[in-house]
């Protein structure tokens, strides 16, 4: 075990759940139980002054049942959440601190729980059995002080992340800290020991033992950090990736021409589109990003063109269409997310496409209210996309067709365009005395073309248009 170290931290109970915690704390301490701290996260990001700090957990050495006494007298509200494992809620006013007793664990059947866990009363052993030394520190807030039984203070001050212990056994103990260790270091911005990446490396089978649930959990939370694109590289480099998204893992064996994509293979231009998305986007269309070229690997075919070889990938949007349910059901994803990351899959190209259609067509993409998020889909991977000259020379990347699409959204947007046809095909089938086929529908679109560009208003006008024409 690495050698005691003690810090004093200035701090002062600002938030609610602080003030809670700080009075935990002092009614613990009055009825004996002078070893309780603050543990965890909360810990760990007050040292790297994070404006987003974790829960507050306690850990004490009273016993549950002890907690839950002491507690209930005081009048909180206190519920047996994990009392098998040595932990009670406490609730009040609509907030929540977990308070979990010393413990030592036994073995990990489940790959998630241990079978059972003995009370102690030595914070140190305690700290023993966490997972990462940056998340193995004791705050007593009456004393201002930080007691570091593992060397978390050291790492923090390195930004490097380290399991406690034997890395193997956290691991073993629960699998899910191989995709934890990415997302600290993701979203943390900190790199992973070169001793922890290799045995993580040699275990990344063992994340077959955990549900798609966590894993998807995880998985969010590596997208929706800045640095998603180390993240996934992270996962690809410790083989990861290939256990959980082998979809997306098989992207880095895809290359594309350099005319077209010199940035280099298609993961490399996925990761480089992940971290030029605008920050406003939201998961769906993240994963819309992250999914959009996964059809490329399918698809790839060498041809020549004007003494140059070109990749093409025709069809590739439809296949990934296909592959992106499949991983996505495999995770778990919700029907809701399936539907929205898939249509974004599907038609990543129609910004491309926009300028060509007839206005009818364009407007109907308008106002599908997903368009806006598809255009910031669209603009990462146009900005991703880099081409070269016939002599090789890097070109900007085009935003032409992004531009258009832009503006015809907001074009739209503001004549408040009619989300409802003038008239129906009964009324087109009526007048012109026709019976349903491609006709019908050809004529509602020339109607709607007429209606977008203002020459017809209502539908009597329409109707009037239909006669005349007839």
């Amino acid at each position: 075990m690495p050698s005691l170290n003690t810090k004093i931290l200035i701090w002062k109970a600002k938030t609610s759940s602080e003030k809670l915690a700080l009075k935990l704390i002092e009614i613990l301490k009055k009825s004996g139980f002078i070893k309780t701290y603050i543990v965890g996260g909360y810990v760990r990001d007050l040292f790297l002054k994070r404006k987003e700090t974790g829960a507050i957990d306690l850990a004490s050495e009273a016993r549950p049942e002890q907690v839950t006494a002491i507690l209930r007298r005081k009048g909180f509200s206190v519920i047996p959440t994990g009392l098998k494992h040595g932990t009670v809620t406490v609730h009040k006013n609509g907030l929540d601190v977990e308070i979990t007793t010393f413990r030592k664990e036994g073995k990990y059947p489940d790959f998630r729980r241990p079978e059972k866990v003995s009370y102690i009363k030595d914070p140190a052993a305690d700290s023993s059995r966490r997972d990462f030394t940056i998340n193995a520190l004791y705050f007593d807030p009456k004393k201002s002080e930080v007691t570091d039984y593992q060397g978390g203070i050291s790492d923090l001050s390195k930004k490097v992340l380290r399991f406690v212990g034997s890395a193997a056994t956290r691991i073993y103990e629960d699998p899910l800290r191989l995709m934890r260790a990415v997302r600290f270091a993701t979203v943390l911005g900190f790199k992973l020991s070169q001793k922890d990446q290799k045995i993580i490396k040699r275990n990344s089978a063992l994340i077959s033992k955990i549900s798609a649930e966590r894993v998807k959990a995880e998985l969010d939370k590596i997208m929706l950090s800045q640095n998603r694109s180390s993240g996934l590289r992270l996962l690809r480099e410790i083989s990861i990736l290939k256990q959980v998204l082998p979809e997306v893992e098989l992207l880095a064996k895809t290359r594309q021409s350099k005319n077209y994509h010199s940035e280099g293979d298609v993961f490399t231009h996925t990761l480089l589109g992940l971290s030029k998305i605008e920050k406003s986007a939201d998961l769906k269309t993240l994963y819309g990003l992250l999914f959009h070229d996964a059809g490329k690997a399918q698809t790839l075919q060498w041809i020549k063109k004007h003494g140059r070889s070109h990749s093409t990938f025709y069809g590739h949007q439809q296949v990934g269409e296909e592959l992106a349910k499949k991983a996505m059901k495999r995770l778990r994803f919700s029907k809701a997310e399936i539907t929205d990351i898939a249509w974004y899959v599907k038609n990543h190209h129609v910004p491309y496409e926009l300028s060509k259609m007839r206005k009818s067509k364009q407007m109907g993409w308008c106002l599908d209210p997903r368009f806006e998020n598809l255009l910031k889909l669209y603009r990462a991977d146009s900005l991703s996309s880099i081409p070269t000259d016939a002599k090789g020379k890097k070109l900007k990347p085009s935003l032409k067709s992004y531009n258009f699409s832009t503006e015809t959204l907001k074009a739209a947007k503001s004549k408040k365009v009619l989300r409802q046809k003038i008239v129906s095909g009964n009324d087109v089938m009526k007048i012109l005395k026709i019976g349903a086929g491609p006709e019908v529908g050809r004529v509602l679109n020339q109607l709607r073309d007429l209606q977008l560009g203002g020459k017809i208003k209502t539908k009597k006008e329409a109707l009037e248009y239909l006669k005349k024409n007839s």
